[in-house]
């Protein structure tokens, strides 16, 4: 049996500034749920953003077609970052939003897409 993600949410402190972040880096455009809920309504994978402050979760990688200029619009946003790494698989980044949210980014290498 294959099992793949089937939905994930970011706990977040403040909806209105993680639809600003994630917006500008990722292009996410949301739908309120409701006051503590977004839907992101242009992803393949279904998602969402909860305000329940922010925290640990499992870690899940972003797939981005160009990681150092992905990592330096996190900065950009006001988001930190990690020190990139490389491995068989590509290179990564651990970072964080602009509110201290921790996200992976990942660039695959090729035969890894």
């Amino acid at each position: 049996m294959s099992v793949e993600l089937g939905y994930y949410t970011l706990s977040v402190a403040d909806l209105d500034r993680a639809a600003a972040f994630y917006g500008a880096l990722f292009g996410w455009q949301f739908r309120r749920e409701h006051e503590t809920y977004l839907h992101v309504t242009n992803t393949a994978v279904p998602m969402g953003l909860v305000a329940r402050g922010p925290s640990s979760q499992p870690n899940l990688y972003y797939h981005v077609t160009d990681i150092d200029a992905a990592v330096e619009r996190v900065r950009e946003l006001g988001g930190g970052t990690g020190e990139m790494y490389d491995s068989k698989s590509g290179r990564g980044c651990t970072c964080t939003d602009d509110q201290g949210t921790e996200i992976s980014l990942w660039q695959p290498a090729p035969g890894f897409e």
